[in-house]
């Protein structure tokens, strides 16, 4: 149990300590400030990042990031506008879809049980 608590204790350390940074850098600030920060960023680990025996991918520049942010936007937009738009025909063959396997069960059901309430009196 007290393991548990300080694994859990060390993980909402860390994501917090992750957050102030964040918020005390300014990542949260203006697009302006964070391309900026991007780029300090960037000259600051470009030497290490060539001094690395292992093939690293080169770091991408602030207008490849802006314009990937944009794109994974537009196309988070066009997926959301696309499924309200499917939504009323996929509820519609979702429900038949349920109302039939519904209607299968229950119809196998009672060709197990044809006789159940044979004999037996119905309560009024």
């Amino acid at each position: 149990m007290a393991f548990r608590l300080l694994k859990f204790g060390v993980k909402v350390g860390v994501v917090g300590g992750v957050v102030y940074y964040t918020i005390d850098e300014g990542v949260w600030r203006d697009s302006t400030h964070t391309a900026e920060l991007y780029s300090t960023i960037y000259t600051n680990l470009a030497p290490y990042v060539k001094e690395v025996p292992v093939e690293v991918p080169e770091l991408p520049k602030v207008d490849e990031i802006s314009f990937m942010a944009k794109n994974y936007w537009n196309k988070g937009v066009i997926a959301s506008f696309i499924f309200l738009r499917n939504l009323p025909n996929k509820t519609t063959e979702w429900s038949k879809q349920g109302y039939e396997y519904v209607a299968k069960q229950m119809e196998q059901s009672q060709l197990k049980t044809p006789n159940a309430l044979k004999g037996q009196e119905i309560p009024k």
